[in-house]
């Protein structure tokens, strides 16, 4: 008896004022969060009633409809004795039926119950039918609520982290998994996007992949309109020719149009004179190359000259870059050198110090993870070959970890970072959910409404705490 008291009185404490989420209208994902609540039965379901006064037996909550129509499909409930099967609808308060126009929508004549946190109107379908409503206002416990609003709010790295070590972690690395897979997939849509204004050209689509990833993070804008402004079949014409190599880079690059003292980039600009005319092309527009807070030897004019001697050194297919799920092969092959003029120079009439520039382990991995990855992966969907999916998954699994400040926060609260699959799973993590705060969509922030019934805040505050 002492365990239902209990047990009840968590659903029935009164909440402080002014820490109502739901009624707050700046809060975000009020309706996700009241959505949830509603499929998940995370609200008092004993002596329920429609605002009628009828007794509703919820058989079936529902599951989330994520496109347009009814906010859950497939429901089931019993009202006064009446079984119903059809659709649910949830708003925070019952006259946002009208605010969205649903009477006007016939989608919405199978709406079998409105769910609502506040009932204050009645509403009817567009053939002019009264939809039942269920009002959830005093059957929430507030620390579910309190719960989701420190997450909102919270200004830890991640929403969740100062609670992160109460909740079950033995469904974190299949969650991950999906994340990944999601991550990929983000990546798969814009390479088929490329594919398909390349017309299907395979070789064109990765020279355009490869050469945004050359630009890392800093540079990719001006690394792809180059790639746009130079033409795959011309540039292989050259590539046993360094000097020709480089001058059409730079050269469509935008790179060389001004004076220079040097002797080697003016020659340069001679020959792209004559190779631009021969193949009738146009530097890309003046692009905003980054040069700023970059140590000299990630310079872009440092990048393209390992660019030209990795074009140098392809079979003129890349089948070498394309053909292997062994990380070690790839890293050698990538890891390329910028010699001649390079040995004593970062930029044009600017000399350094003297000594090869060699494309770092970092930065090869990172071509890897972020240029043949995602082109394998999708060239795999476009062309049906599951062979190339895995290749890329192998890799990822194959390779370490990467070293940034999002896998350094997560391995501050101990989640362990050890390849690079879950390394690019953590950094969508962290970017595309507890960046946007889709806690509501997350295993680590549904887990944390599921369990607690009352926040420590919260339960300090019930308990006169402060």
């Amino acid at each position: 008896m002492v365990g239902l008291v209990s047990k009840v009185r968590s659903y029935t404490v009164a909440e402080p004022s002014g820490t109502n989420v739901l009624l707050d209208p700046s809060f975000p994902y009020r309706e996700e969060l009241l959505q949830f609540i509603w499929e998940q039965r995370l609200f008092d379901p004993l002596n329920l009633t429609s605002a009628d006064g009828e007794p509703v037996d919820v058989l079936k909550p529902g599951r989330l409809h994520k496109n347009t129509g009814p906010d859950l499909v497939d429901a089931q409930v019993r009202i006064g004795g009446q079984h119903w099967a059809g659709n649910v609808e949830v708003h925070v308060r019952s006259s946002e039926w009208y605010a969205h126009a649903h009477e006007k929508d016939p989608a919405y004549n199978n709406v079998v119950l409105h769910v609502v946190y506040e009932h204050d109107m009645e509403v009817r379908t567009h053939a002019g039918v009264r939809v039942p409503a269920v009002e959830l206002k005093d059957r929430i416990p507030f620390g579910r609520l309190e719960t989701f609003k420190e997450l909102m709010h919270a200004q830890a790295w991640v929403p969740c982290a100062p609670q992160f070590g109460q909740v079950a972690h033995d469904r974190f690395p299949i969650w991950l998994e999906r994340v990944l897979i999601e991550r990929l997939e983000r990546k798969c849509a814009e390479v088929e996007a490329l594919h398909d204004r390349l017309k299907g050209d395979a070789m064109e689509t990765f020279w355009h992949v490869l050469a945004r990833g050359f630009g890392f993070k800093v540079n990719a804008e001006p690394f792809g309109m180059l790639a746009k402004a130079l033409p795959l079949r011309v540039l292989l014409k050259y590539r046993d020719d360094p000097e020709r190599t480089e001058a059409l880079l730079f050269g469509q690059a935008g790179l060389l149009r001004i004076d220079f003292l040097d002797q080697y980039p003016r020659l340069l600009q001679e020959e792209h004179r004559a190779l631009s005319a021969l193949h009738g092309l146009s530097p890309a527009p003046l692009a905003a190359w980054q040069f700023g807070r970059l140590r000299p030897p990630n310079f872009p004019t440092v990048r393209l000259a390992q660019l030209a001697r990795l074009i140098a050194r392809s079979d003129g297919g890349f089948s070498d870059l394309t053909g292997s799920d062994d990380p070690a092969t790839l890293l050698r092959f990538l890891r390329v050198e910028a010699d001649g003029y390079w040995l004593t120079h970062h930029g044009f009439d600017r000399s350094g110090t003297p000594g090869p520039k060699r494309l770092g382990m970092g930065s090869a991995q990172g071509l890897i993870i972020n240029a043949i990855v995602p082109y394998l992966f999708a060239m795999g969907r476009i062309l049906g070959r599951d062979e190339l999916g895995e290749r890329a998954m192998l890799l990822l699994e194959r390779l370490p970890a990467e070293q940034n400040s999002i896998v350094q926060g997560w391995a501050a609260l101990g989640v362990q970072v050890d390849t690079a699959a879950r390394s690019q799973a953590l950094i969508e993590l962290k970017n595309i959910y507890c960046g946007q705060r889709r806690c509501l969509s997350c295993v680590i922030g549904t887990d944390l409404l599921k369990r607690n019934a009352f926040s420590t805040k919260a339960q300090k505050s019930l308990e006169g705490g402060g």
